[in-house]
């Protein structure tokens, strides 16, 4: 896959989704929300985490698998393609208030022409989709060897080009405050295991309150992955209302997702009662398709 092909094996869904093909894969992006929870407990998707679903023909196989098959010197390739599929999609919701974010690997982007490269297919991705640059976010790891400087440089020329920056697994410590002043994010995941142990005791979670106060202050917005109980709900709201995202809330659908009608923008000129429930009993939506692709390649309209 060469620089110049990064749109070639996109692949329009009859239903409008985006999907792309890789060798024997369907690369297909899943997007799972991300709320904010007003005070009379309506949810507003406030983001978009993009998950990549592989297949090899009607078998799915783990994203970590399928990256492993990649050869070497096309990762940083197929890695981008997957964020040009994320954008794409998020883009056929409609919300331009929310965000979108993806994860990068991140040890692809250790030269300057690697960060180059990148920083323009999501400028280009950002202007088909019509979206933003700083609704875009890229998560940041860094995994034992990276260079941190190296991540450092990569997060200022996305920075330099108006995107956002996320980092995940937050805990506080010396190596994670490190981070937060290198990286300079918009968006702080804390790490569920840490959150749930820290906010055991009133203390810890008056230092979460904190916390998150002083994020705030920096225009950082928090969140909190893994919710899959109302307990857990309740935790967030007594630490001053981070974002919010698990299964409780919303399972990841394949675009073109059904959040428009599942969660309509608050924004819309609809009564309370009509918005759905913090807590729904129906059943949302998940991932039970794996949509073929039509003959149809490239970008629409160009």
């Amino acid at each position: 896959m060469g620089e110049r092909s990064i749109f070639t094996n996109l692949v329009r869904q009859a239903d409008g989704a985006y999907s792309a093909v890789y060798g024997p894969y369907l690369l297909q992006s899943a997007l799972q929300p991300i709320f904010r929870e007003h005070a009379d407990g309506r949810l507003q998707i406030a983001a978009f985490k993009g998950l990549i679903r592989a297949s090899a023909g009607d078998m799915p196989t783990s994203p970590g698998e399928f990256f492993q098959s990649v050869p070497e010197e096309e990762r940083t390739a197929v890695d981008g393609l997957c964020r040009s599929l994320h954008i794409l999609n998020a883009g056929l919701i409609g919300r331009r208030d929310a965000a979108l974010i993806m994860s990068v690997h991140s040890g692809l982007y250790r030269a300057p022409h690697a960060m180059r490269q990148e920083v323009e297919w999501l400028r280009l991705a950002a202007h088909e989709a019509g979206i933003a640059p700083e609704r875009i976010a890229c998560e940041i790891r860094q995994l034992p060897g990276d260079d941190a400087e190296a991540l450092a440089l990569f997060a200022d020329r996305l920075h330099e080009a108006g995107f956002s920056i996320a980092i995940d697994e937050y805990t506080g410590d010396d190596r994670d405050l490190a981070r937060l002043e290198r990286l300079k994010p918009q968006f702080v995941a804390f790490d569920t295991s840490w959150l749930h142990e820290f906010a055991e005791n009133s203390a810890g979670l008056a230092l979460l309150r904190v916390m998150i106060s002083q994020f705030a202050d920096r225009s950082i917005e928090a969140i909190v992955g893994g919710i899959e109980t109302p307990e857990t709900m309740a935790l967030c709201r007594e630490m001053g209302g981070p974002l919010m995202q698990g299964f409780l809330l919303a399972r990841p659908e394949l675009a073109p997702t059904h959040f428009n009608t599942t969660f309509p923008d608050i924004g819309e000129d609809r009564p309370a009662a009509d918005q759905p429930a913090a807590v729904s009993d129906a059943v949302m939506p998940v991932e039970n398709r794996i949509a073929r692709p039509v003959r149809h390649f490239g970008r629409r309209g160009v």
